[in-house]
């Protein structure tokens, strides 16, 4: 389609020329008296079968012979040029700023400009049209100001004193991302096939809590078992041990842990004040807020991701070992994290 095009391109440009020509000869021509039946012949041993007809040559004699004959034609009206680029730009990009909702159709309208043309300035401009990221709860200010305050009075002292936990299924198999699955091959390469996941795929319950030092402590969900209040408390006692035998230098331990009800429940608050703990406030449905959901776990299931374990046990294995390895540096990022969301 490209070489049609460019071909026409060429043609068109070369009948101009040849045309250009021959109304020169005739005007030259006719102002030397010849008649127009000579004039077509001695055009026609030139030029050949790009010569104009007789009909044609004759108009032109007759134009030379009244003086009115021209050989480029006049401009006509037509489609009107484009104002200058900086000017139609400053325009859109106005336009955008006032109302960020306007539609590619609305700036042609309303600057009398061409679609295809808004479309090229509005991405020179470096606009993109961008749906607003969902959330379920908005946080509210008075909850953001309550916590940040407290940053800024305690500085690090709160960073430091923060416990953070939370439960997540981690599953004996889970398929690699399509980025993971990527390889390089050949054309005649065979191609490479990714399982999917079984619907009755092995999985176990992890429960963690750690802080800005690492993991603090962890346990598995045995099978046939559900978290509830009371299993919760449990967990929650058996943290409390363990934080005052590996985080004996903290004066005071900042529980941060979602609104699920097993957390929430007049038991286990009751129990979290007898066992000494400071519950931060965290909204309803906020995982971006829960630094095991925004962080810890989507790390460890980023490393689980395409990796097959046989039994139960060889999973709580490989998920024990990857916390353990993880350094201080990785912990303390992940709490640091809060400041910003």
């Amino acid at each position: 389609m490209w070489m049609y095009r460019v071909a026409m391109s060429e043609n068109v440009k070369r009948d101009s020329e040849q045309r250009y020509k021959q109304k020169a000869i005739i005007e030259f021509l006719t102002r030397e008296n010849v008649q127009p039946i000579a004039i077509y012949r001695r055009l026609q041993k030139v030029f050949g079968a790009d010569t104009f007809d007789v009909s044609k040559v004759r108009y032109w004699a007759r134009l030379a012979r009244a003086g009115s004959i021209k050989l480029f034609d006049e401009p006509r009206s037509g489609r009107p040029k484009l104002r200058r680029s900086d000017e139609v730009k400053n325009t859109i990009d106005a336009k955008i700023h006032t109302n960020r909702h306007i539609t590619q159709r609305e700036l042609a309208a309303e600057t009398g400009i061409s679609l295809g043309a808004v479309n090229k300035f509005v991405k020179e401009l470096g606009y993109r049209r961008i749906c607003a990221k969902w959330f379920p709860k908005l946080l509210t200010q008075e909850m953001a100001q309550q916590l940040l305050s407290r940053y800024y009075r305690e500085g690090e002292n709160f960073i430091m004193n923060i416990v953070t936990g939370d439960e997540s299924w981690v599953a004996c198999y889970d398929p690699q991302l399509k980025e993971q699955s990527k390889e390089y091959r050949h054309r005649t390469s065979p191609r490479h096939k990714k399982i999917r996941t079984e619907q009755a795929c092995k999985k176990v319950m992890l429960t963690v809590f750690w802080d800005c030092e690492g993991v603090v402590h962890r346990e598995f969900l045995p099978k046939g078992c559900m978290i509830n209040s009371e299993r919760y408390i449990n967990t929650l006692r058996t943290l409390k041990r363990r934080l005052q035998r590996v985080r004996s230098h903290h004066p005071v331990f900042l529980l941060q842990h979602d609104n699920a009800r097993p957390h929430t429940s007049a038991r286990t608050t009751e129990v979290l004040s007898s066992l000494g703990f400071t519950v931060l406030p965290h909204p309803p449905y906020s995982p971006d807020l829960a630094p095991s959901d925004y962080y810890l776990f989507r790390h460890l299931k980023k490393h689980l991701k395409g990796i097959r374990y046989a039994s139960d046990n060889e999973l709580r294995t490989a998920v024990s070992s990857w916390l353990r390895l993880q350094p201080v540096d990785f912990f303390e990022t992940g709490i640091r994290k809060l400041i910003s969301r």
